[in-house]
């Protein structure tokens, strides 16, 4: 078997001679072994290539398969002297006894395509690399995709049929119609609304100034979308993972976070925890709690993840953007923000995901008393660009926060709804309309809600909140 010469890429000229000899004698064959090679290129001979899509094109025709009606196939495409003629096609239906083992001369074929194709890589990558103008983490990220598309299967033509990509939005709609979800869920009524879910590709920015609970929401939207089956990846650059779960099990528990923190466990706590312990161990949340992580870091972690996970990933979440390690030679922070925003938005797109992406704001929105504190769009720390790759930015308001602030020092009794008033306010949605959204926050429990008009009654004093929050 001439597998290899001296000098030459990884082939098999073989199994490519009797794999078309063994479709030829069995053209039902070709069904299993198209699932296999994808392309016409995983063929290194270019006679067998041409062959190959002869062979093919007949079979999606529902044509009959032969010697004779391939050999006037590639007569008509004025291939046929270039294969080899008439005499080529029969003798490869000579050269094998049967069709019984072409998907294993297809899984050959397909293992040399790649370590061919895994050279190609690697001398791209060393002539990127050999470029005096190369810089390090762009080499980097294309080498790493190279080979990840490689180990994912995933080297394809990115051109897309625009009547395909209009037959998927009919579908779409059609779910639509019926009241689903076309994107990721939230857990609140009207962003689900506003939204239809978290869209594959976007990048939502999550921003506030301390103290509002942007982890917090960040945590629920997670666990409202794991709850709902959803594959959720949490990267908690600023908490550790113990500390992220307990959040998350005072949320689902009901359980007072100060209590948990301190000790303080009633009778039936113990019981409530294991319960929703158990509850959360079936739920796909992932925590990554890595520390002095680069955008580029990240998209290398998603992309071992969902191939690990079988191709599932629905919702990534930063907690946060500007805790993230930006490029040591960037020409300043503000650069270096803006290139790990424009990462983020990248791995959004190439992974097909939606991200949500925590962010500070500047001070500037606490020195707009007339405005009560309500952030703007301008508000964005470090870098404009943010606010440019972000599909959607999101702000969240409690007025409470700055009341308190006001009220320092002064004997002060907030009624519990004034306590718990929260604004979430839509300031940028790329494809739909802006809106600012009332939720209720109970900071005691960690848990964003949708907002009710009417209260049963006041919480007990293990759940009294004065509206300090710290997340």
């Amino acid at each position: 078997m001439s597998d290899y010469y001296a000098g030459k890429y990884p082939q098999s000229v073989d199994a490519e001679v009797w794999l078309l000899g063994g479709i030829l004698q069995d053209p039902k064959s070709l069904g299993e072994v198209s699932l296999i090679l994808k392309s016409d290129s995983e063929f290194f001979q270019e006679k067998n290539q041409a062959v190959w899509n002869a062979l093919l094109a007949l079979y999606k025709d529902g044509k009959p398969i032969d010697p004779f009606i391939v050999s006037d196939v590639l007569d008509k495409e004025g291939k046929l002297a270039q294969v080899g003629g008439k005499d080529y096609i029969f003798s490869l239906m000579e050269s094998v006894p049967s069709a019984a083992n072409v998907d294993y001369y297809a899984g050959i074929i397909h293992e040399k395509y790649v370590l061919r194709s895994l050279i190609y890589a690697c001398d791209a990558t060393k002539n990127e690399s050999l470029n005096p103008a190369a810089i390090t983490e762009e080499v980097l990220q294309l080498a790493e995709k190279r080979i990840f598309d490689l180990a994912t299967d995933q080297v394809k033509e990115n051109a897309l049929l625009a009547g395909d990509v209009a037959q998927d939005i009919l579908s779409t709609l059609s779910s639509r119609s019926h009241g689903e979800l076309s994107g990721c869920p939230t857990g609140f009524t009207e962003i689900n609304t506003l939204t239809n879910g978290l869209q594959k590709s976007d990048l939502i920015i999550l921003a506030a100034r301390p103290s509002m609970g942007k982890t917090a929401l960040a945590i629920n939207i997670a666990m409202n979308a794991a709850v709902h089956g959803k594959t959720v990846l949490f990267f908690s650059l600023e908490m550790n993972a113990q500390q992220l779960v307990e959040r998350i099990l005072s949320s689902m528990a009901g359980v007072n976070l100060s209590d948990l923190r301190h000790g303080r466990i009633y009778s039936e706590t113990p019981k409530i925890l294991l319960a929703r312990a158990k509850e959360l161990a079936e739920k796909p949340l992932y925590i990554d709690d890595s520390v002095d992580v680069r955008a580029f870091d990240l998209l290398s972690k998603c992309r071992v993840f969902k191939r690990k996970h079988n191709n599932n990933l629905d919702l990534v979440v930063v907690d946060y953007l500007q805790m993230m390690k930006i490029r040591g030679d960037a020409e300043n922070r503000a650069v270096g923000v803006a290139e790990n925003s424009r990462m983020l938005k990248m791995l959004a797109k190439e992974l097909q995901v939606p991200v949500l992406a925590l962010a500070q704001l500047n001070r500037n929105v606490e020195n707009r008393p007339v405005s009560g504190g309500r952030p703007q769009l301008s508000d964005l720390r470090d870098s404009g660009s943010i606010e440019q790759d972000a599909d959607m930015v999101w702000f969240i308001h409690r007025p409470i926060v700055e009341e308190r602030k006001k009220k320092k020092g002064e004997e002060w009794n907030p009624t519990i709804e004034a306590q718990r008033q929260a604004f979430l306010i839509v300031a940028k949605h790329r494809n739909g309309p802006t809106a600012e959204i009332e939720l209720e926050f109970h900071g005691e429990i960690t848990t964003f809600m949708d907002h009710l008009k009417t209260y049963a009654s006041p919480p007990d004093e293990s759940g009294s909140f004065s509206g300090a929050y710290d997340g």
